[in-house]
């Protein structure tokens, strides 16, 4: 629908490529599709070509009569598909608009058929049939420019860096104009003809060609006052368009901040997360820090921070936008787009990654551009050196894992009711072919199905990857699969979590619907302190917030930060102690993210990921599985993250005993392993990893502020990469 509607303006750019039009074919096959949607793009299609037949009938009265309630009601089934298809069968739409009978093209075949039927059955002066052919002419006109103020507007706000946290007061951003005026404006615009198709039809039943030109005028008249309504906004907006002045602004407001630090981040919207488990540590250091974004549909999806954000999308704009006090960039995630800031050798590039885990991405050998790479523990490094991939040990640091400060240990008294056991699985990732990537694909279902049967009764909580089902479709249809068994499975009288946790289905639903309610009102609430303004949906369409008032309005409020930590700890608090809040859970979203999940179990049950090594720090059990079957002494050997675990098979016998295991009455011979297996993974828990975090950003810093100064330190205390002083001088 969306793309359907921008290909209308005549920007060959969004026109559906090869792959796309084969994808769009492949759906005509008709066992795939609803009688709906094959009896809506039929008519679509064919009611076209039947209003020139229509438009053609023989004039006798009756025939002409008959041709003229036909003409009357192949239109308004036309205009009917134009409405529903977008919804019902948008790949029609779409490959008619590549076959370059787009929606405007087809508006006009229905007003050239009423010429036609005017001209065949009237006998009409040929002034007024003149004066009506150029009002039609002159309607076209008037979409246009119509269209051109609502493009302008939508240009002039899509102001070239979008930002959080910085005051942009000098710009003088105005509001909005409203969405009805802007929203899919070039398609709203055509169906101005329907008092002109109106007046025309009346005209052919009752031979007055007032009618004609009464609808023609009136049409004409909505088209006038329209432009009127929305040029003042054109206007208003028209300063937006100096590129080169916002960005000034931009960079000065941003260089009052002075950050010393900048989080860079470049993903896709599903990849959000990996950004956003870096704004408390970032929020914690003790140096100034900044977030610089490429992509500005991610910034609707950053969590709540109070540090400065700007999102910069081209990047000849990002090259020319100097912060010269940053002296350390942290990059989360390995993307094309890093080398616009790799580029500038005034600071240290540092890859922290999003999770350290035994995946080969946490061993990237792109991870050779960067100056240094931070990894949780000693277990990082001998991945690197293991992977030979070119990373020298002198540049890798271990500085821990800060944003586990808040786990509850397996020793303390935390709020997760016994029995509770988590499946967390990790996607399918980018080789396909490779389907042990995940156990989402071969075992998910059939682990979930054993904890939903185990006796004594299990909590399950399941919460997949981001990610899940990007890749390959089966990950999806079993992720489907498992959210219907846990539905099923909670629909019982008395639910199926642990013993003596369960409550009866009406108070369920009566006290579920309540609390649903109230979550969502905290939600809308917490949306709002964000400042984010994420985007919505209308229908099947994603309304994302205008970016020019998210700048605006994006200011830093210490205020509302004390609120904001209120709002959460009440939502959690609400989600997790609901009614039915012990039966079985789906956990999708942002929220409660991973670590609240953590919290809320008593074992682990996830595939090898950055998962696995995070929950290490828990000290409760957990399982991996081992989805390819390989034997346990060389997966372990494999994965030095599950030298501790309780490993599945493909057959799921591993399940055997996890009742026991998560009440806490069974035996656990690997806790102590899995003590030792935690400083490995994640470093020492003195200092704290915020304090290791801080320190190694402050190295750098100062060796950024006084390169020669820093090798001389380096070199006097013999830390890693250190370089002797004769050769810092020579340099």
């Amino acid at each position: 629908m969306h793309t359907e509607r921008i290909a209308d303006t005549g920007d060959s750019r969004h026109q559906p490529d090869g792959a796309t039009v084969r994808q769009l074919l492949k759906r005509f096959r008709l066992r795939r599709l609803s009688p709906v949607t094959v009896g809506t793009a039929a008519v679509l299609i064919g009611s076209y070509p039947l209003l020139f037949i229509a438009a053609l009938l023989p004039t006798g009265h009756d025939d002409r009569l008959t041709g003229s309630w036909l003409f009357l009601a192949i239109t308004v089934a036309s205009y009917a598909a134009e409405l529903i298809a977008p919804r019902v069968a948008p790949y029609v739409v779409g490959l008619l608009n590549w076959l370059q009978v787009g929606t405007a093209v087809r508006f006009v075949f229905r007003e050239a058929a009423l010429i036609v039927l005017l001209a065949r059955v009237l006998d009409v002066d040929a002034k007024q049939f003149a004066a009506f052919t150029l009002g039609l002419i002159s309607l076209h006109g008037l979409r246009a420019l119509y269209s051109a103020l609502a493009i302008y507007i939508v240009q002039r706000r899509r102001l070239p860096a979008v930002t959080r946290n910085i005051d942009l007061s000098e710009l003088r951003i105005p509001d909005p104009a409203p969405r009805v005026l802007t929203q899919n404006h070039a398609w709203k615009m055509l169906f101005l003809d329907v008092p002109v198709l109106a007046g025309g039809l009346v005209t052919d039943l009752t031979d007055d060609f007032t009618w004609s030109l009464a609808g023609i005028t009136l049409a004409i008249a909505v088209g006038i006052a329209g432009c009127a309504v929305i040029a003042p906004y054109a206007r208003r907006n028209k300063h937006l368009g100096d590129k080169d002045r916002v960005l000034r602004v931009v960079n000065a407001q941003t260089r009052e901040h002075a950050p010393q630090v900048a989080l860079y981040f470049s993903g896709e919207p599903d990849t959000a997360y990996q950004v956003n488990m870096w704004l408390e540590t970032l929020a914690r250091l003790d140096r100034p820090a900044v977030i610089i974004m490429r992509e500005r549909l991610l910034v609707p999806l950053l969590g709540r921070t109070g540090l400065p954000v700007v999102c910069i999308d081209k990047s000849a704009d990002l090259m020319n936008f100097t912060l010269p006090s940053v002296r350390v960039a942290l990059y989360p995630a390995n993307t094309g787009k890093n080398i616009h800031m790799l580029r500038n050798r005034s600071m240290t590039h540092v890859f922290v990654g999003h999770g350290d885990s035994d995946k080969a991405a946490s061993s990237n050998p792109y991870a050779k551009v960067y100056d240094e790479v931070w990894v949780a523990g000693p277990a990082g490094r001998d991945r690197y050196l293991r992977a030979g991939v070119g990373v020298r040990d002198d540049d890798i640091v271990e500085v821990g894992r800060p944003q586990l400060a808040g786990l509850a240990q397996a020793s303390e008294d935390t709020a997760a009711p016994s029995g509770t056991v988590l499946y967390a699985p990790t996607w399918e990732g980018w080789d396909a072919a490779d389907p042990t990537q995940t156990s989402l694909i071969l075992m998910g279902p059939r682990i979930v199905r054993a904890l939903l049967d185990a006796a004594p009764p299990l909590r399950v909580l399941y919460k997949p990857h981001p990610l899940t089902g990007t890749r390959d479709p089966r990950a999806a249809r079993a992720h489907e699969k498992i959210a219907a068994m846990i539905a099923d499975a909670n629909q019982g009288p008395a639910g199926s979590g642990p013993a003596g946790a369960t409550t009866s289905a009406g108070a369920t639903t009566s006290a579920g619907a309540a609390a649903a309610a109230e979550l969502a009102r905290i939600e809308a609430q917490l949306l709002k302190l964000a400042g984010s303004g994420r985007a919505k949906r209308a229908g099947s369409r994603q309304l994302w917030p205008d970016y020019a008032v998210l700048s605006r309005d994006g200011r830093p409020d210490p205020q509302a930060e004390e609120e904001w930590r209120r709002l959460e700890a009440a939502w959690h608090r609400l989600y997790w102690s609901s009614a039915g809040g012990p039966r079985h859970r789906v956990i999708t979203g942002p929220r409660p993210a991973v670590y609240e999940c953590f919290n809320q179990s008593n074992v682990l049950i996830s595939d090898i990921s950055s998962v696995v090594s995070d929950f290490i720090a828990t000290g409760k059990p957990y399982l991996v599985t081992n989805p390819g079957g390989l034997a346990e002494d060389d997966f372990r050997a494999k994965f030095p993250s599950a030298a501790a675990a309780y490993l599945i098979g493909p057959d799921c016998a591993g399940l055997d005993g996890i009742g026991a295991l998560a009440a806490g009455n069974g035996d656990d011979p690997l806790a102590g392993e899995r003590r030792q297996l935690k400083r490995y993974l994640l470093g020492p828990d003195s200092p704290d990893a915020q304090t290791s975090f801080n320190d190694a950003t402050a190295r750098l810093a100062e060796r950024a502020r006084n390169p020669l100064a820093s090798q001389a330190v380096d070199a006097r205390s013999g830390s890693p990469g250190a370089e002797p002083v004769e050769a810092a001088n020579a340099q």
